[in-house]
């Protein structure tokens, strides 16, 4: 199924594999008739468990029936961990939540820096494996805990800075503590050399919370594909260069974003996916994965006008990862609205499978279930390009 190389488009072994977010467990036999291969269940922390060690019995039940409805449709599945999705009891624990460098307070929880929410969400995903088994899953959706995608909170500031990112007390032990405890981003004070070193640690709480939840899981039975959830094209290379040298204002960088070191951090890559959760959203003019792609230096200047499809499929490259993704879902702007709904050849669905294609995804997922379905576009356009997507994919049309 695998090609080398962004743009070596030898064909494949199997065509490329369509899904959904959030299927449907009602449609799901209905999709599958139409090629849609891959079902996808999101689940919520809160409604598991909304006190803590207590499990809500009945949504766990739904789950349960969710799953099967998918498997019974024939459908690969992957979860959605939910963790964003996170207990009002959490944030009772000191230090639950994420300060940035002026002291504000995020609303996410701290899963980079604080141990004690490691500890109870661990005890959370030993229940869902309990009750679902994680061998019923093809790919598990991982983010950074708190958020929906890996990424720190949001607003480009820099969120290392609570208690337990400054003195090491209550940090996980896989973690070291904010090696310039006294500085802020945005100040002077650091030398060039100790501004990438506070990058590299900074990023690297993002590969830290990846390696804890793959070993988690891995722990508890999993062993299929981990989808790391990377939006947008984050700060590239001459970007960071630039922004270190200014001693790192407040941006992009601050969400944590350099997908190339945050690629690179990751512990143990077998199984693990780069995962484009942002295809066909604008960028780089929705421009495909090329031949050649991959003889092109990751530090290069040459990648800097590139969709973000096309930069994280040159970084999964690099490390022989596996490539999947999904398009921004309805809602994110005006114009991707309009882009979403647009049908024609250079509209959103159409792009996204051409990027999938040409870039060598095993999986892609329309974001999401529900706007196939309730007026916003038609299953019938989606089952019609998983048709044609199918055959490009498969070298069986030019």
């Amino acid at each position: 199924m695998l090609v080398s190389g962004c743009g070596v488009m030898s064909p494949r072994a199997d065509p490329l594999l369509f899904g959904t977010l959030v299927t449907s467990a009602s449609r799901a036999a209905q999709e599958a008739a139409s090629g849609v291969s891959v079902g996808m269940i999101e689940l919520s922390w809160a409604e598991w468990e909304p006190q803590q060690g207590l499990f809500d019995e009945p949504y766990i039940s739904s789950v349960q029936a969710w799953l099967r409805k998918l498997q019974q449709a024939g459908m690969k599945v992957t979860l959605g961990l939910g963790t964003q999705s996170t207990p009002s009891w959490i944030f009772s624990l000191p230090g639950s939540t994420y300060v940035n460098q002026v002291g504000t307070a995020s609303t996410e929880a701290n899963f980079v820096f604080n141990q004690a929410v490691r500890q109870l969400a661990a005890q959370y995903l030993a229940s869902v494996a309990a009750k679902l088994g994680l061998s019923s899953f093809w790919a598990i959706r991982l983010t950074s805990g708190g958020d929906p995608e890996m990424l720190y909170p949001p607003g480009g500031s820099y969120w290392a800075f609570d208690q337990a990112a400054l003195t090491g007390r209550g940090l996980p032990p896989t973690m070291t503590p904010n090696p310039f405890p006294s500085w802020r981003p945005g100040n002077a004070g650091l030398t060039l050399a100790q501004v990438n070193k506070w990058v590299d640690w900074y990023v690297g709480g993002l590969d830290d919370v990846t390696n804890w939840q793959m070993r988690t899981l891995s722990g508890l039975g999993f062993s299929g594909i981990y989808e790391l959830v990377t939006p947008g094209s984050g700060t590239r290379p001459d970007r960071l260069a630039q922004e270190e040298r200014e001693g790192l204002p407040d941006g992009t960088t601050g969400v944590g974003a350099v997908w190339d070191r945050y690629y690179a951090g990751i512990s143990d890559k077998h199984n693990v996916m780069a995962y484009v959760s942002s295809v066909a959203d604008g960028s780089g003019n929705n421009d495909s994965c090329q031949p050649g792609d991959d003889g092109i230096p990751i530090s290069s200047p040459l990648m800097g006008p590139w969709s973000a499809t096309r930069w994280i499929s040159r970084i999964a490259d690099q490390y022989r990862l596996l490539k999947g993704g999904e398009n921004p879902g309805w809602g994110a702007s005006d114009a991707l609205d309009a882009q979403y709904a647009d049908l024609a050849p250079d509209g959103m669905m159409a792009t996204a499978i051409r990027q999938a294609t040409s870039c060598g995804f095993i999986v892609f997922y329309w974001a999401h279930d529900d706007n196939l379905w309730e007026g916003t576009l038609p299953f019938s356009a989606y089952a019609a390009a998983i048709a044609e997507g199918k055959d490009r994919s498969s070298g069986s049309s030019p």
